[in-house]
């Protein structure tokens, strides 16, 4: 203890045995708190009462996800995912027991009070092993705390009337304000000292700054009556008017700085004057482990004080429970998609839920950090995300410390990147030791044994799993009597392989990683260790490198070029490609306006124009794109149109920018548009809202799959939100692109799933229903292609046994009455079955909801569920993009449905829909549950439905408008492409026009690859067949390629996924190749598609899909000399 702090407790001491009435002794809790509560994130604490009236709507819990470690003894580490009816959130809470004489707590602090640092920093300097970062401070000034701060004891600065929290010497936590009683005697006369070490001096208030202090500015308190003193040794040396001493204070030293009635005080005092200064504290800061200061009073006697459900932030927060006795320290991650964060009404509830009797809000936002070292390991970890991208420098915190070790081995923590492993392949594990007190311990002189339970999964090689026989158990590590387990998960043996993500653009300088992934005939997928897969490259272009979390490095060793990966696995192979280098291309400056770029608008009410305007801030021509979106409350958009309507971008495209005003933006959509050579549109988002002022350059990455060259279609603002009713105008200037070296990639194969239906027939025990979505009806548009396939479709079914069908979203373009009442006439009219409906995006475009859906088609049209013949359906709403945001509240309902579905024995089979797949299969990504982690839950939840009850599951959607089927963690996921509008797929990849028929056989489980349950009929909507060539040679092995012709001319290979059926006539045999027999003239292949003429003659084809058939007379001569 420095010279001057033992004057100063010697002085507290005088104080107590002088002043009447003054004690050292906290008041009871409960009367401190009744003065006093911080019912916002104020600067001064205000007095409020609990709130009387019904609580506000708060969040409720949909899933919660939690993983509790204890890092020491008394000391436990929670870090949780929550998922609410308002989102997500991501958060840590360390629970310590103060009764555990090992622990200790104290306050973090940098070398001074007017000083920040990383919490990280300040945790290693004092060797605490867990902590959070505390009080709200002077931040961009002094960065002093606001509150109240006390270290082992000492007071190193007051805070006013602000709540603090504190640990009392015999370990009991309170929260109550720290209150200062400090008194300046000098030259005779006595006055108040109102604050110590303080980044603020309020009117007549009088201040001490001590060498605590450190070196931070405080001219920010000069004013006409401030007035401060320099004391040492007891005596003013200095004085300062109208100015502050700005060096460093020594020993001895401290300044005294007064406002109004208190500047008068000091500037009485002449230099030589005798100054004490007498200081106490209610509670008595020397019977305090430390204190902290905070904000808002959360909880108080066990219940929710606060009112405050206002502003969502990241937050810290620290509280006790009844007894005092367990100090619980959270924070509560923020502002990203990750983690919302928490209103200040939400944390105390859910500190409460923690046991939290009374609880403080301490500083929120980027300051939110909570640090720990981990179950088994030495060093220091920042377990949340800072909402700043990194820590931000703080003024203290709460520390933790637990020096306890006892070398005796407690037990593993075991780590590995995945706990699945592919049969036959590999996975390394990791375990860290701890002792019987939970101090990490050295594992080099510790032999460990591991195994696998049961045996037959496989066989370790030290920490490395083989894995043999497919299956669900648990990995042991044992040592000295000691066993630790974890759950491993074996797959069977990888059917097919992928390098994620398949195309790599690295800038100069830049490296990237990637992982070789794997999955089974299940469709369960995990990524496969570095060992085990045989990586090939041009070394002279790039270095691969191995990763311990088992991901590969690319490293460039040019500054541009391109380079192609080939990961082998076994049989299997996967090829990825790496380009280097990119060229940024000006495609467009808008500075010639001869052949202008045109405008266009939707709908027709709304309005808008494009003008060529000189711009100041850019010294250049600008592109003005003007919107009045008040007019019409459907999905409402201004486009800008090339000369040509397309501009062709050179070479291979990787990202497409332009700079943009936003000014006049209003928070709206802008969007561009690109064509590739597979005639498929993408939309890509270059901002999801315009919501900055002057000029910012925007880009967005043009996705990984689009078939080069590319051409621009349009740069367009949208706004879908009916509520949003403004006009105003941006600025386009300066379109760029960045352009690699050309790439040329095989295109990955198509993996046909064995629920799509070729060249067979289904049961005759099986039943059956139909899918149609994606209609696109506008009842303006009767002769509409829209109308006419969905008139076909339904007088094809009518004329079928189906026992239902389901129109699973976007029956209409617009939500009008118009529009859904005629989609519901022209269902009726023309569908003589039962039929069921979901609502897509579409029926809330012009409304923003549900209502007239549900009016024209019935309260069950959102939401609902029916069972059929054992098969449990669920009919979702995720109209608005995912189920979360469309209706907060169906979770539950979908809960109840599906843990009810697990009981019931007459429930054998699952279909669950929705209009939104979990992941849009096209490269764009942009149609596709908008919260992916939601979409990662709904899937968890299929595979928890199917593995737990041994009932085979399926999800079937729609709004990518491309036919799609995969396999995931084994479960089915089918997405039925369209009947209207437009196709956004690769006609090569599922982009044409069609619905699907689903036969289910309610006897069977079903082995997905051997006996499905479920098999579906791909229905393209078709105008007429071709076939590419209808002659061909005698002993030739020819590829008979078929097309399927739709509407307006689209044309795509009409094969998988499409159901194709072939029969054979005239001496044409149907079967495979290498199973033919007899002495027919030819014979087709039905799943290579080739055929071989054995001899000379002519042969029929018959093609059908769908409700079309045609013939094909196929001629085979004999080649002459000159021939193949």
């Amino acid at each position: 203890m420095n010279a001057f702090k033992k004057r100063l407790a010697v002085l507290c001491l005088l104080v107590m045995v002088i002043i009447p009435g003054w004690t050292g002794a906290a008041e009871p809790l409960a009367a401190q708190l009744s003065a006093i509560h911080d019912s916002a994130e104020v600067l001064t604490a205000k007095p409020s009462e609990p709130s009387q009236q019904s609580e506000p709507d708060l969040p409720q819990l949909i899933h919660e996800e939690a993983e509790e470690e204890q890092i020491a003894q008394g000391i436990s580490l929670t870090q949780f995912t929550r998922f609410d009816t308002k989102g997500w959130l991501e958060g840590a809470a360390l629970t310590v027991d103060l009764a555990e004489p090992s622990v200790k707590t104290n306050l973090l602090t940098p070398p001074h009070v007017a000083q920040s640092m990383p919490l990280i920093q300040q945790m290693k300097a004092a060797g605490a092993i867990a902590g959070v970062n505390g009080d709200f401070f002077d931040i961009g000034n002094t960065q002093a705390a606001l509150g109240a701060e006390v270290r082992s004891g000492e007071l190193r600065k007051s805070g006013e009337d602000r709540l603090a929290a504190s640990v009392s010497q015999d370990r009991i936590g309170q929260i109550s304000p720290l209150v200062l009683q400090g008194k300046v005697m000098a030259n005779g006369a006595t006055t108040t000292l109102h604050a110590i070490n303080a980044p603020q001096l309020p009117a007549d208030h009088l201040a001490m700054y001590t060498p605590d202090w450190g070196t931070a500015k405080r001219t920010h308190l000069v004013s006409p009556d401030f007035f401060e003193v320099l004391v040492e040794d007891g005596k003013v040396k200095m004085t300062y008017a109208g100015g502050v001493h700005n060096e460093a204070l020594h020993e001895g030293q401290f300044i005294l700085s007064g406002k109004g009635a208190s500047a008068a005080f000091l500037k009485a005092l002449p230099v030589g004057s005798a100054v004490e200064v007498r200081v106490e504290t209610r509670p008595d800061f020397r019977k305090l482990a430390f204190a902290i200061g905070g904000g808002a009073l959360l909880v108080d006697k066990g219940k929710v004080v606060t009112k405050d459900h206002g502003a969502v932030h990241p937050r810290t927060a620290v509280g006790f429970t009844k007894d005092g006795k367990k100090m619980i320290l959270a924070t509560i991650d923020g502002r990203s998609s990750r983690s919302r964060g928490m209103t200040l009404l939400e944390l105390a509830q859910w500190m409460k839920e923690k046991r939290a009797w009374t609880a403080l809000n301490l500083d929120g936002g980027g300051s939110s950090t909570l640090v720990a070292r981990m179950q088994g390991q030495t060093g220091l970890k920042v377990v949340n995300t800072p909402s700043d991208g990194q820590e931000r420098p703080v003024p203290n915190g709460i520390g933790v410390w637990n020096d306890k070790r006892t070398g005796q081995l407690g037990g593993f923590k075991i780590e590995a990147g995945s706990r699945r492993v592919f049969s036959g392949l590999t996975r390394k594990f990791r375990a860290m030791a701890y002792d019987t007190a939970f101090a990490p311990l050295q594992t080099d002189q510790i032999r460990m044994h591991w195994r696998a339970l049961p045996a037959a999964l496989g066989r370790f090689d030290g920490a490395v799993l083989r894995a043999a026989h497919p299956g669900k158990g648990r990995i042991s590590v044992r040592s000295r009597g000691v066993e630790s387990m974890a759950e491993v998960h074996v797959l069977g043996k990888p059917v097919s392989l992928a390098i994620e993500p398949r195309l790599m653009g690295l800038e100069k300088g830049k490296t990237a990683t990637f992982l070789v992934t794997g999955k089974d005939a299940s469709g369960y997928q995990t990524y496969v260790e570095p060992e085990d897969v045989q990586l090939s490259y041009d070394r002279q272009i790039i270095d691969v490198k191995a990763n311990a979390d088992g991901s590969l490095t690319v490293v460039p060793q040019v500054e541009q070029g391109v380079a192609r990966i080939t990961a082998r696995v076994g049989e299997l192979q996967a090829v990825a490609g790496v380009s280097i280098g990119w060229e940024q291309q000006r495609i467009e400056t808008f500075e010639d306006a001869s052949t202008p770029w045109t405008f266009a608008k939707a709908p027709a009410e709304t309005t808008g124009e494009l003008l060529y305007v000189d711009d100041a801030d850019r010294k250049s021509k600008a592109l003005k794109l003007t919107y009045d979106f008040t007019k019409s409350t459907k999905t409402r958009a201004v486009y800008a149109l090339p000369p040509t309507g397309l501009m062709p971008l050179p070479g291979e495209v990787k990202k497409i920018g332009v700079h943009v005003r936003g000014d006049g933006g209003n928070g709206h959509w802008l969007r561009t548009r690109i064509k590739d050579a597979a005639g498929v549109y993408h939309t890509l988002d270059l901002a999801a809202e315009v919501n900055w002022h002057g000029w910012r350059y925007v880009e967005i990455n043009v996705p990984a799959g689009v078939q080069y060259p590319i051409q621009l279609n349009q740069i367009y603002l949208v706004e879908p939100d009916a509520k949003k009713q403004d006009k105003g105008d941006i600025l386009l200037d300066d379109v760029v692109v960045y352009v690699s070296a050309p790439l040329h990639l095989p295109d990955e194969p198509v993996q046909p799933h064995p629920m799509v239906l070729q060249q067979g027939t289904v049961p005759q025990s099986s039943w059956r229903f139909a899918v149609l979505n994606d209609l696109h009806i506008v009842s303006a548009a009767p002769d509409s292609k829209e109308v006419k396939h969905t008139v076909q479709v339904l007088q094809d079914l009518s004329r079928e046994d189906v026992d239902f069908v389901i129109f699973n979203g976007d029956l209409v373009d617009d939500a009008t009455i118009e529009n859904v009442t005629f989609v519901k006439t022209l269902i009726e009219q023309n569908l003589d079955k039962p039929y069921y409906v979901t609502p897509g995006n579409h029926e809330t475009y012009g409304t923003g909801n549900l209502d007239l859906f549900v009016q024209v088609f019935g309260p069950r049209a959102a939401l609902h569920h029916f069972d059929h013949k054992g098969v449990r359906f669920i009919l979702s709403n995720t109209a608005l993009g995912g189920w979360r945001v469309s209706d907060d509240a169906q979770w539950r309902q979908l809960d109840a449905w599906l843990e009810q579905g697990k009981r019931d024995r007459k429930v054998r089979q699952l279909v669950f829909l929705a209009h939104h797949p979990l992941n849009d299969p096209n490269p764009s990504k942009t149609s596709q549950i908008s919260d992916a982690r939601e979409a990662g839950l709904l899937q968890k939840k299929l595979t928890d439905f199917s593995e737990r009850s041994g009932k085979p599951a399926i999800m079937i959607a729609a709004h990518a408008h491309v036919h799609h089927w995969t396999q995931r963690d084994g479960v089915a996921y089918a997405v039925v492409g369209p009947v209207g509008k437009r196709v956004y797929g690769s006609p090569d990849r599922g982009g044409f026009y069609g619905y699907g028929v689903f036969s289910i056989n309610g006897e069977k489980k079903g082995n997905v690859r051997k006996h499905p349950w479920l098999v579906a009929d791909v229905r393209p909507i078709l105008e007429d067949i071709a076939l590419e060539r209808t002659e061909f040679y005698v002993n030739e092995t020819a590829e008979v390629k078929v097309s399927g012709l739709q509407t307006g001319g689209w044309t795509f290979p009409l094969t998988y996924p499409a159901t194709v059926r072939y029969r054979g006539e005239n001496g044409l045999t149907v079967t495979r190749l290498d199973q033919a027999t007899g002495s027919s003239i030819a014979v087709f292949d039905p799943v290579t598609h080739l055929l071989r003429f054995r001899r000379p003659g002519k042969v029929v084809l018959v093609v059908q899909s769908g409700g079309f058939s045609k013939r094909f007379v196929l001629v085979g001569t004999r080649a002459n000399s000159g021939g193949k």
